[in-house]
Order: C-alpha cells, then sequence, then structure tokens
C-alpha cells in the first residue's frame, strides 16, 4: 500500500473506521519501500561553542578549508560555516564547501550534507568556479539515492554560465548508474528507467559529450536487466564503428548474464568464447546464470566445461549452480559423471563434505535408491554404500 493511500486512509473517518490498517503482517514490496535516514544526533551546544572559538580571528576561505578539514567532528562542519558566513569580512569561496560535502557525504551523514548543499545553492550566483562543487554533490546525492535531488543539480549545472561547471562525461554516469541501479529485481521498473537513461544519453550526444566504455556498459546493463537484450546487443555492436569504445569484460558479462536468463544459449556462448578469446574472466554472476542456463538446456557437457575453465581462472560457481549442474547430470541418466564431478569438486576443494552428500544425495534420490547412503569416510573416498535395513 503506497504511502498516499495510507494517508488517504487515515485521514478519512470513514475509512478508516472500517478498514483497519497493520503492517506488522507483511512487508511493502522494495520498489514502494523508502530509505528513511534518521537525522544523526546534533551536536552540543558546549562543541559548537568550542569549535568556533578554536577558528582563528583573521578567518579566509583557505583557513577555514583547512580548519574544517582537520576537525574530528564531522557534524560541527554545517554550523562552522553558517558561522563564518555571519561574519562582515567573510567572502563565499567554493573551497570550505567542498571539504564540507565531501567529507559529510563520505561520513554518510545526510541530513547535514543536504544542509550544506542547500546552503551553497543559496550562495551559487556569488560562487566563483562552482563546477567541482556541483560535480562532488551530484555524485553523494547519487550516492544516497536521492534522484530528484540529483538532476536538480543537473539542471544547475546545465544553466551554469561557467563552462566548467556543465555536464561531463562522470556526470552523465554517476546518473546513469543511479538509475538503472533502482527497482532491484523487477525487470519492468528497470525497463522504465531505462527511458529516462536512453533521454539522458540522447542528451549527452547532443551536448558534443562523447561516451565512454564506463557509460555505455550502463546501457547494456540496464537493457540486460530489464531483459531487452536485443537492444542491449544494439549498443553493443555499435560501441566501437560509432564511439571509438572497446566492449571490456563487463560489457561481455552483462550480455553473456541477460542471455542467459532468456535461455539464449547459443548467443551467450559466441560472446563468452569472443570474451575468453581476448584474455577476458567473466563476473561471478555471469558464470553462475550461463553454466545454469547450459545445465537446463541440457547441455551439460557444456556447462561442466565452463564451470571447471572457471574454476582454472579463479571463478567458482555457486551452490545453486553446482546442484543445478550435478541434478542435470543425473536427469539426463549420466549419473556416473554426476559422481566424477563430485568427486572432482571435492578434490579441488570447491564443495566440502555435507554439500558433498546433499549433491549425491540429490541424483540417488531421482533414481528411486533411497538405500543409498555416503561413507564420508575419507579413507573410502566417499564412495556410495547401501544402508542396512
Amino acid at each position: 500500500m503506497t504511502t498516499l493511500l495510507r494517508r488517504i486512509l487515515c485521514t478519512t473517518p470513514a475509512l478508516s473506521h472500517r478498514i483497519p490498517f497493520s503492517t506488522s503482517s507483511r512487508r511493502t514490496p522494495h520498489r514502494f519501500r523508502r530509505s528513511h535516514r534518521a537525522p544523526s544526533r546534533p551536536p552540543s551546544a558546549e562543541a559548537v561553542s568550542a569549535a568556533i572559538a578554536s577558528l582563528p580571528s583573521r578567518l579566509t576561505p583557505p583557513v577555514l578549508a583547512s580548519s574544517l578539514a582537520s576537525t574530528s567532528d564531522a557534524r560541527l562542519l554545517f554550523p562552522l560555516l553558517t558561522h563564518s558566513l555571519g561574519l562582515p569580512t567573510f567572502r563565499p569561496d567554493p573551497g570550505p564547501f567542498l571539504v564540507a560535502i565531501k567529507r559529510l557525504g563520505t561520513a554518510e551523514l545526510y541530513h547535514e550534507f543536504d544542509r550544506t548543499c542547500a546552503l551553497f545553492f543559496s550562495l551559487l550566483p556569488s560562487l566563483p568556479s562552482p563546477g567541482p562543487l556541483l560535480r562532488a554533490a551530484l555524485y553523494f546525492y547519487c550516492q544516497f539515492r536521492k534522484l530528484g535531488k540529483a538532476f536538480h543539480v543537473y539542471t544547475l549545472m546545465r544553466s551554469s554560465a561557467d563552462p566548467g561547471a556543465r555536464p561531463a562525461a562522470d556526470t552523465y554516469h554517476a546518473l546513469f548508474t543511479a538509475l538503472v541501479s533502482r527497482g532491484g529485481n523487477d525487470t519492468m521498473v528497470h525497463y522504465m528507467y531505462m527511458d529516462t537513461v536512453s533521454a539522458l544519453f540522447r542528451q549527452m550526444l547532443e551536448e558534443g559529450i562523447p561516451p565512454d566504455t564506463r557509460s555505455l556498459n550502463v546501457l547494456v546493463r540496464g537493457y540486460a536487466q530489464s531483459l531487452h537484450l536485443n537492444d542491449a546487443l544494439r549498443v553493443f555492436h555499435q560501441m566501437g564503428p560509432s564511439y571509438g569504445c572497446e566492449p571490456d569484460a563487463f560489457t561481455y558479462s552483462y550480455l553473456v548474464h541477460g542471455l542467459s536468463e532468456q535461455g539464449r544459449t547459443k548467443n551467450a556462448r559466441q560472446l563468452f568464447d569472443e570474451m575468453r578469446g581476448k584474455g577476458m574472466v567473466p563476473t561471478e554472476p555471469s558464470c553462475n546464470a550461463f553454466v545454469s542456463a547450459l545445465a537446463v538446456a541440457g547441455e551439460v557437457g557444456e556447462a561442466e566445461r565452463v564451470m571447471w575453465e572457471m574454476a582454472r581462472s579463479g571463478t567458482v560457481v555457486d551452490r545453486i549452480t553446482r546442484s543445478a549442474l550435478v541434478e542435470e547430470l543425473g536427469r539426463a541418466g549420466k549419473r556416473e559423471d554426476a559422481d566424477r564431478v563430485v568427486r572432482e569438486m571435492e578434490e579441488m576443494g570447491i564443495v566440502g563434505v555435507t554439500e558433498r552428500r546433499a549433491l549425491l544425495c540429490s541424483v540417488h534420490d531421482e533414481d528411486g535408491d533411497e538405500r543409498l547412503d555416503v561413507d564420508e569416510s575419507p579413507a573410502r573416498g566417499g564412495h556410495w554404500r547401501r544402508r542396512s535395513g
């Protein structure tokens, strides 16, 4: 239930008496939840007075920036800034604000960070060279997942008269990443945000900013997460001819992952082999998705080959993927191969005794042999024996 509907129910007497509302029995879906950051406890008045008293009598922006950088309690930065701006001889400068914003953002003190940003927004017309300040504010708003405020900074950057404050490739990359990271595993939400990413990408090209591999990777990732793989492949094939960028391991991994989730193992294998031919190693999630897709598609031999190839490269598939491969070997009637794979995984230290037992049980129980058990004695090598009745 959305926040708006909750407010309607709570403020309408005729409905609030008839429809009791409780959130104790179920949680709000991820895409409707908001991350409420509780404000930190403000510093004491004595601490603020002591920090102000420690400032030099002749305060200049470089001196204030140095004082803010050396202040141990980041919560004191905003009171020190407001005190300094109230001095008749002090002129606003981006330096102290930049120090405060970076420290507050790194310390994850959102409310103090937001108040500091609002303060320098009000002084923006009088601040020289605000580019680094705006870029830092946009980056940390994206990190805090405050997209509305991040886009407000973006509009300030676009309307700035200072060429150094205009959006750059890093600006768009931060916005792309923040948008694509929304929605959890909901493919529809991902595709909805991809409309905004595509519009921003066109704006980026219109402003003459050449995209780099990182920016294009976010587009590939977003389309792959929303399972619009044809759009992802289109961006992939345009990287070199249109934008002069070469795909990297992340580009291939996003595509292999998405194609595997769609069951397009032939296309995924082509990209996987192309990536391996270039000496690139895929990410662990893409390996898990690819091996699982091959196993479920009945290509258990190919799935085993990829699993061992990745193990030699230092990437081990997870427990769910290992179980899927062994179970599919059993369903294909290759019980001896399943036993061999489990034994080799144990010899390589990939699985322990408990997981080995579970894997072997999953294979042999499917054949209806419920009287089989595993001898866990190391001297016997974990061979199967028949239980006594």
